[in-house]
This record gives C-alpha cells, sequence and structure tokens, in this order.
C-alpha cells in the first residue's frame, strides 16, 4: 500500500514525499509542464493567424495579442514542469 499523509482540509491523502505515488505526479507535472510549455505560443500563434483581422485591438495587431497569450501560457506550462522536477529531485533525496 502506498504511504500517505493525512490532508485535513479536504479529506483526502496526499502522497508522501519520495513515495512511487508521488514520483508519478512528479513526473506528469514535468510532462503536462512540457507540452504546455511547447503547444502554448504554437497554439497562440495559429489562433493569431486564424483570427487575422485587418482592424487593431488597443492599437495592437491581433497576431501579437494572441501570440502573446500563448507565451504567458506556455510560461506557466514550464513553470508547473519546473514545479515538478523539483518535487521530483527533492523525492529522490528522502530515498537516501
Amino acid at each position: 500500500m502506498a504511504e500517505t499523509t493525512p490532508h485535513t482540509e479536504q479529506g483526502t491523502r496526499l502522497p508522501k514525499v519520495g513515495s512511487a505515488q508521488d514520483k508519478g505526479v512528479s513526473i506528469r507535472l514535468m510532462l503536462i509542464g512540457v507540452l504546455v510549455g511547447l503547444f502554448g505560443p504554437i497554439g497562440g500563434f495559429l489562433a493569431g493567424t486564424i483570427v487575422s483581422a485587418d482592424h487593431t485591438v488597443a492599437g495592437l495587431e491581433p497576431l501579437f495579442v494572441w501570440l502573446f497569450v500563448g507565451m504567458l501560457v506556455g510560461g506557466a506550462g514550464v513553470a508547473v514542469g519546473i514545479i515538478g522536477a523539483l518535487r521530483w529531485v527533492r523525492g529522490n533525496h528522502h530515498l537516501e
């Protein structure tokens, strides 16, 4: 049975740092972060080219606005990936 610690706020149990369950969560966070980090800007560029309106939004081209939003989403994905990597490394240090 996986080692867990009680979590009183939601009545659920969180995986203990360094357990096999925690490593799975860490790897999932890293993969999600990498995918969102890669496809966020690409999706923003694609959405900007699809919109390609002749008018500007607050003085900015729609392609720039959508690409900027995609970069923000990609940055958030990279942050999630870094958090997952740090969690994975912290879990490996507790195994020794």
